[in-house]
């Protein structure tokens, strides 16, 4: 389904707001864009978010760790039905740690987002780096 060019745009703000809100490590703006029934996924094995107490310490983890330099969204795909909303995109976060040499991030996105009637908020998130042990064009590593 295809959304209307201004609940598209909204939804774009929306993932915008979040990338600016995490380089920023404004934790409040990030946590007015997500759901209160926010669940999700992080790329690395203990991130697991089930509720928005837990998003709210793993937004505080990354940011103890790291100074985020850039959050981007390309190729994004959004549909939905005007009450919600899914969007996919690759994710490019450039980063550093300890101010040392900058690094980068090239993920892939995915949130689904519920349209309160005035914002959307992040209901779903999960993101998650490409297998490194996998050949392109393969479904499987060592195939």
């Amino acid at each position: 389904m295809k959304l209307s060019e201004s609940h598209e745009a909204e939804v774009r703000e929306t993932m915008q707001n979040y990338g600016t809100a995490y380089r920023k490590k404004d934790i409040r703006a990030l946590s007015a864009l997500f759901s209160p029934e926010i669940t999700g996924f992080g790329s690395g094995p203990d991130e697991v978010i089930a509720d928005h107490a837990g998003f709210v310490r793993q937004m505080k983890r990354d940011m103890s760790q790291a100074t985020v330099l850039s959050v981007t969204f390309s190729d994004r795909q959004i549909f939905g039905d005007g009450r919600v909303a899914w969007a996919t995109s690759r994710s490019t976060i450039t980063f550093t740690i300890d101010g040392k040499k900058k690094q980068v991030l090239h993920g892939r996105s995915t949130m689904v987002l519920q349209n309160t009637g005035s914002r959307w908020l992040i209901a779903q998130l999960h993101f998650s780096l490409p297998y490194g042990g996998q050949a392109a064009g393969q479904s499987f590593p060592g195939a």
